[in-house]
């Protein structure tokens, strides 16, 4: 039976090609992804950053259910998956981390740290897992369970 989910993958631009190596890892658990998702090899031609933010990224992460965020190398670095995790997170989607394959070294993002629900690493149940569950997975890469900064999603 397949799990058709609408979903944002945040990622940093130059691990955009593993977009589509995660919906094709999840297809073989029978996800089917309807993607919103920014790709910079389909340009938009806007520069500028309020634009971009309100009228391409919000539509985008507003209409996924479900944020995906691809942990490479220079993840932490972007200003931009920092801002669309923020974004979701404000609006109540869920926020997913994914370790890319052979990346058990990335540092996570602070704001994945912030206000993720899980984090996990390139492994199908694991992120079936943590998008189908309301319990909060953290794991590094291999697996191993990590701590993400101490404050959660809770509202007073």
């Amino acid at each position: 039976m397949s799990k058709i989910m609408k979903v944002f993958v945040s990622h940093k631009g130059e691990d955009e090609e593993r977009i589509d190596d995660f919906i094709n890892l999840m297809a073989k658990k029978g996800y089917k992804f309807r993607d919103s998702s920014i790709r910079e090899s389909e340009p938009n031609r806007a520069n500028n950053e309020e634009y971009i933010k309100y009228s391409i990224l919000k539509p985008a992460i507003d209409w996924a259910g479900t944020m995906v965020v691809l942990i490479g190398k220079d993840t932490h670095k972007s200003e931009w998956v920092d801002w669309e995790v923020e974004y979701a997170m404000k609006h109540d989607t869920k926020i997913v981390g994914v370790f890319l394959p052979g990346e058990r070294d990335a540092e996570l993002p602070d704001s994945l740290k912030d206000y993720g629900d899980s984090c996990v690493g390139w492994n199908s149940d694991k992120i079936d897992e943590a998008i189908r569950s309301d319990k909060r997975i953290w794991e590094d890469a291999d697996g191993n369970p990590i701590m993400p900064n101490a404050s959660n999603r809770t509202t007073c």
